[in-house]
């Protein structure tokens, strides 16, 4: 696994941990967090060159309409290594995901 990956899925996880989620990796690349009420928070890290391959912004897509048992979208949250964010934000808009409210990106300076 690419280490900027690693990081960020590391970040992503501890994160979810500190909120006391259970935390589960998945081969895909994901994380998915069973947070209160059920609810399954969906963590990708993203890092640059997730950015050049043809098939990510299907991959986005499909990960933003997931949804749970309940029929409701699973928050997608999305944490980018810093070099890509720009363009993760300009493909987030033109793919219409950042207006959707369940899509949020996470800088890791917060």
């Amino acid at each position: 696994m690419n280490a900027n990956r690693l990081r960020l899925t590391e970040l992503l996880q501890e994160h979810y941990r500190g909120c006391g989620w259970t935390v589960e990796c998945r081969d895909d690349g994901t994380l998915r967090a069973c947070g209160l009420g059920g609810v399954t928070w969906i963590g990708l890290p993203v890092v640059a060159d997730d950015m050049r391959e043809a098939a990510f912004s299907e991959r986005l897509l499909e990960l933003a309409d997931e949804r749970m048992p309940t029929g409701e979208l699973c928050p997608l949250e999305i944490l980018p290594e810093a070099e890509c964010s720009a363009d993760l934000h300009a493909l987030l808009d033109e793919l219409r995901l950042a207006d959707r409210g369940h899509v949020e990106v996470y800088a890791l300076a917060a």
